[in-house]
């Protein structure tokens, strides 16, 4: 005599030519299939239906991605596809930071615009809107050249859908930007007023410690936010900027000058107070003061985790040291600039430059090494001269050569 089945929750079932539990499930197209749990425990079953089905929405949504019909998604759709993929090629950092800016070209499109549905009237549109709001950040209206990277990541976006047409390639024009040819450079005197207002004043003194790390190494900011401990090592004279921060994803390791480890041994003893010790700690731990994550409400700073930034307080000094304009990112540029005499490809390991088109950019500044290096070369080469001019006048009876 056959055993009497048990009942099943809903979804689960027996087959009559089976000792196990089945169920039935629909793929992206609709079409309905059969699979067995290979168990015949009612609980062991649910638990395989519950997996199996996980798996299911995870292999659709892959397959979804990968469909040509994408381009017919929502651009915000699309972008999450994008930005997902992206992640393969770039730090987390980088896509995070794309993914806020692409924020405006979603919300001008919508939640519910077909990708492949966007074309030239709809980019013109966006270019001339855009360019005609302001900035919350900046208090101006935004620049030509942050459009152009919206447009950019849209571009992107539409290519990994397969909707950028042709026309669109044809038919698209960047907007035109003022370009600099190079960075500016801040002058000793310039580096000295900064140091002395911001030593005068507790709220500027970590931005001012970055400043001399950045102008004695050539770092830039991003780099030295994530610094670790294990990162640094002040005997050798050298910090190690790893490829996952660098830019050309190298791994480098600038040499700290005397300036940098200045700075660097000002950061490590605040790095020390605020709990930072261990080697995997960051050299300028996060501050949790105005965070809600913080688990621990008397915890003042996350040393697991890097600070975003010293912004305000780098515009604020640089007002009241009536320096508007200078970068932060500028000070790389100014212990290692090429009238120190500084060969190119030095240059490009210190800073990391990620071609040699990169530092070109910055040769005209070469002009007073050049002639630093004449007169050095003259004042050597002074007693061959003097030398010849003696024995061509010796030949000639005159110091004035044949002709």
């Amino acid at each position: 005599m056959n055993k009497k089945r048990s009942r099943l929750p809903r979804g689960l079932r027996w087959k009559s030519d089976s000792p196990y539990i089945w169920f039935s499930w629909r793929d992206s197209r609709g079409k309905q299939h059969q699979q067995s749990t290979e168990s015949d425990d009612s609980v062991k079953a649910f638990a395989f239906r519950t997996q199996f089905m996980e798996k299911g929405k995870d292999y659709e949504k892959r397959a979804e991605c990968q469909t040509p019909e994408m381009g017919k998604l929502p651009l915000r759709r699309v972008a999450e596809f994008y930005f997902s993929w992206k992640t393969a090629n770039c730090s987390a950092e980088t896509v995070a930071r794309e993914k806020r800016i692409f924020k405006s070209v979603e919300k001008f499109f919508g939640s519910r615009f077909p990708t492949n549905a966007i074309g030239l009237h709809h980019i013109r549109d966006y270019q001339r809107e855009r360019r005609e709001q302001i900035s919350p950040t900046m208090k101006q209206p935004v620049t030509a050249r942050t459009v152009n990277y919206e447009m950019h990541l849209l571009r992107s976006a539409m290519t990994f859908a397969g909707c950028w047409m042709p026309e669109l390639e044809v038919g698209y024009q960047p907007l035109r930007e003022i370009k600099r040819r190079a960075g500016k450079v801040a002058t000793k005197d310039q580096l000295v007023t900064i140091i002395t207002e911001a030593m005068a004043n507790e709220y500027w003194q970590l931005a001012v410690y970055c400043a001399a790390l950045a102008a004695g190494t050539g770092c830039r900011g991003g780099e030295i936010r994530h610094l670790q401990l294990r990162d640094i090592d002040l005997d050798g004279g050298k910090i190690r900027i790893v490829r996952e921060i660098a830019k050309n994803r190298k791994e480098r390791q600038p040499r700290l000058m005397a300036l940098a480890d200045w700075g660097m041994r000002q950061l490590l003893l605040r790095a020390q107070a605020l709990g930072a010790t261990e080697p995997q700690h960051y050299l300028l731990p996060l501050s949790l003061t105005r965070s809600h994550s913080a688990k621990d409400k008397n915890q003042k700073f996350d040393v697991n985790r890097p600070m975003t930034g010293w912004v305000k307080s780098w515009r604020k000094l640089t007002q009241k040291c009536n320096m508007d304009g200078l970068r932060f990112h500028d000070l790389r540029h100014t212990t290692l600039r090429a009238e120190a005499g500084v060969p190119l490809e030095v240059m490009m390991a210190q800073l990391g430059h990620m071609d040699r088109e990169t530092s070109l950019e910055y040769v005209h500044i070469q002009q007073q090494a050049l002639e630093r290096a004449k007169q050095l070369i003259e004042s050597e080469q002074a007693p061959v001269l003097a030398a010849a001019q003696r024995s061509s006048g010796a030949a000639d009876g005159s110091a004035t050569p044949k002709v």
